[in-house]
Parts: structure tokens; sequence; C-alpha cells
């Protein structure tokens, strides 16, 4: 680290203020994955360009549309 420039330097700050506002401006988010009928998916896939949306974005939607308020 010591033969990098001061905006190099920049990249690589992982402090804990940093963090704190990376975790205040993002929603937090978790991976996870689905077993889905090829068939279904496609249908998704498409419902979702057809919105321009992404697919992790009609599926929150959906999921959310479907639990009881």
């Amino acid at each position: 680290m010591n033969r990098l420039g001061p905006q190099a330097k920049k990249l690589f700050d992982f402090s804990s203020k940093t963090a704190g506002q990376r975790s205040m401006t993002k929603e937090t988010r978790k991976k996870y994955t689905f077993i889905l009928p090829a068939q279904l998916m496609k249908q998704v896939k498409h419902t979702a360009v057809e919105q321009e949306k992404t697919i992790s974005q009609w599926l929150e939607e959906a999921i959310k549309n479907s639990l009881p308020k």
C-alpha cells in the first residue's frame, strides 16, 4: 500500500466511518437462491422486461404485494 498514491488509497479505505455511511444510504440486501420451473422463470423475465424492471425488482414487488398487510 505504501506505493499507492492518495487517490488509489481511497479505493481501499474501509474505515468504520465510510462503512457506516454506506449502510445508512443503502437498504440491506441478502442474496438467495430459488429453484423455479423454467416456464415460470421465463414468464417472470418477460414480464420484468415489459415493465422495464430488473428481475429482482419485479420479484420484490410481487412478494410484497402477496404478503398480508
